[in-house]
């Protein structure tokens, strides 16, 4: 695949909004970049319930905080993150974030590969879209088709207790 040059500027580029709380705008997406590299900008509000804790098999993931404070989950551990904290995360290591403070806070969000995962966003956008609220089914669904396993925070598979867009 031949890439070519892009610029965004500030507010461009695709978003979609989950539910109430968190808007992703997708900066770099997998076929645009050989499926080497996603790079979105996740936009939560306070109380945003984020990602519940969970596992990639095939995806390294990382954080970048930009503004507010996130909660991060990283192998166990859950810390707080003020702007500028950067958090790698290799593949099948839990993690999870949300952000249950007062301020907004946004954070970008680096996957690689990049295959297909803003079809993931995609999907939970539409899952919560006009105040829909899916089942558990729906989400264990989405989530196992984009390289995503959920874990409890004491790291055994069950089902979800962390939070939800």
């Amino acid at each position: 695949m031949t890439m070519l040059p892009r610029i965004l500027l500030p507010g461009e580029g695709e978003a979609v909004q989950i539910g109430t709380t968190t808007r992703t705008t997708f900066k770099a997406v997998g076929h645009e970049t050989d499926d080497r590299l996603g790079l979105f900008e996740h936009r939560m509000e306070p109380g945003a319930p984020g990602a519940s804790p969970h596992i990639h098999r095939e995806q390294l993931e990382a954080f970048y905080v930009l503004d507010g404070v996130v909660e991060l989950h990283l192998d166990g551990e859950t810390f707080a993150a003020p702007p500028g904290t950067y958090v790698n995360v290799p593949e099948n290591m839990s993690h999870g974030f949300r952000n249950p403070y007062q301020d907004q806070a946004t954070m970008l969000i680096i996957f690689t590969p990049a295959i297909n995962r803003e079809e993931y966003f995609r999907g939970l956008a539409e899952l919560y879209a006009d105040g829909n609220r899916p089942t558990e089914d729906e989400l264990l669904d989405l989530m196992a088709r984009y390289d995503q396993f959920e874990l409890t925070l004491d790291g055994t598979t069950s089902r979800p207790g962390w939070g939800r867009h």
